[in-house]
């Protein structure tokens, strides 16, 4: 098991410095704080969260470097795939309402968490 983790945060530390000249520290910025949100979001436990901010830093790197449409759609696919193995089922569910609130505002009322209030007016 330590054996994995070691590979992975070597693997994941490989993806940052091979993708890392091509996106800005901005980008990264936005990036971080936006999976830090859906890690939030979808109450993930620290072993998901984990496996989340993997995921997302190989894909981000990957989809900074993609040169057309499709490439950027099949790299979509890979990386709802691999969330989709991540997450339980409620949690995926949350996760596609979530990008879909994400890429649509008009309908994210409908899709975002309403917070409920104790006191009631009348």
């Amino acid at each position: 098991m330590k054996a994995i983790k070691i590979g992975l945060t070597l693997f994941a530390m490989i993806a940052m410095v091979t993708f890392s000249s091509a996106q800005t520290a901005e980008q990264k910025a936005e990036n971080q704080a936006r999976i830090e949100k859906i890690i939030t979001h979808l109450e993930l436990s620290n072993e998901q969260a984990a496996k989340a901010r993997i995921i997302n830093e190989k894909y981000f790197g990957l989809m900074s470097n993609a040169k057309t449409d499709e490439e950027r759609k099949q790299l979509n696919d890979e990386a709802d795939a691999e969330a989709k193995k991540l997450l339980t089922e409620e949690q995926y569910t949350k996760y596609r309402a979530y990008l879909t609130a994400e890429s649509n505002p008009v309908i994210a009322p409908k899709t975002r968490p309403v917070k409920s209030s104790s006191a009631t007016k009348n």
